[in-house]
């Protein structure tokens, strides 16, 4: 029964991607659009892009979008959904060009900075080449759903990190952008903020992250001691590097109030809302919706009016 199941489940999935790799093609020959796949951005295995380009005889805005998954699944195609290219079609339309991109899952060795640190590169590299690809680097936002959304904010949150001295051009290239938006985010990978935010004690905090590490070839110990580094910490938390220089912002969070797992929490509005306080206090433009706290009006909810507004 058990195999049965599984061929069916292989079997649907199959016809999904197939569909929705049809409404890509139609996109792609309606909107006279570009389409390179596969583009190295990087030397690791999941260091690929794709670009879909407007033909502008001008330079186009970029959106960059990162999928969700945990850090430890996910694919760039995920973007090719059928209500994301809903998506897609609105701002292709608006001659705004869009990258989608896989990256690196955490490990046992740096946790999640080998994630973060290819989503700065493909960030950087894409800047390097704006004029292979027609883009204006001066116009870019970070799109991120989940763990996607944890990562533009670690990216657009911080500081600049160009390195002007490096050998390597791509890394001379700066990292600021004009705008994140993220979908069901965390508003911090600081443990002690998490800790406050759901009001749990250290042990309890311990099992639930033990529940999201337990999966094949992670050492959760290990990976539990590492996180709690300090160095480690001030390397990934961007709810503390948030300052009144950062770029507008579009929060949405649509957890439930009442969290049954980790993933429940991950997503939980009150990560919303703890990132429009901080942004409020900051004087940070945003725009955040998190409709079982009662923030935001959904009706509202349309990231590509964010998107037009900060690019006009």
């Amino acid at each position: 029964m058990k195999n049965i199941i599984s061929i069916s489940f292989l079997f649907f999935s199959f016809m999904s991607s197939c569909q929705n790799f049809e409404l890509l093609d139609s996109l792609i020959v309606n909107h006279n659009l570009t389409f390179i796949k596969d583009v190295n951005y990087g030397e690791k295995e999941k260091n690929k892009l794709d670009l879909l380009l407007p033909n502008s005889k001008i330079k186009t805005p970029l959106i960059i979008y990162l999928h969700g998954g945990g850090y430890r699944g996910g694919k760039k195609e995920n973007s090719y959904k059928k209500r994301n290219l809903q998506f897609i079609s609105n701002i292709v339309d608006k001659n705004i060009a869009y990258a989608t991109i896989n990256y690196s899952f955490l490990n046992n060795e740096d946790g999640l900075l080998s994630s973060l640190d290819d989503a700065k590169k493909a960030l950087q590299f894409l800047k390097f080449n704006n004029e292979k690809f027609n883009i204006d680097k001066e116009k870019i936002i970070l799109w991120g759903v989940s763990s996607g959304a944890n990562s533009v904010l670690w990216l657009g949150l911080s500081d600049d990190m160009a390195e002007p001295e490096s050998k390597d051009l791509l890394r001379k290239e700066s990292t600021r952008v004009q705008g994140i938006i993220s979908i069901n985010g965390a508003h911090s990978f600081n443990s002690d903020n998490w800790k406050r935010m759901i009001k749990i004690s250290d042990n309890m905090f311990d099992l639930m992250i033990k529940g999201f590490l337990n999966y094949p070839g992670v050492d959760v110990e290990k990976w539990l001691v590492n996180y709690k580094d300090e160095k480690y910490q001030e390397n990934i938390d961007y709810y503390n590097f948030m300052d009144s220089s950062d770029p507008p912002i579009f929060i949405a969070n649509y957890g439930k109030l009442i969290p049954k797992n980790i993933f429940e929490f991950n997503h939980h509005p009150l990560h919303a809302k703890y990132l429009k306080l901080r942004a409020d206090s900051l004087k940070i433009k945003n725009m955040v919706f998190a409709p079982a706290l009662g923030i935001g009006d959904e009706q509202g909810f349309k990231p590509q009016d964010f998107i037009i507004n900060i690019f006009n």
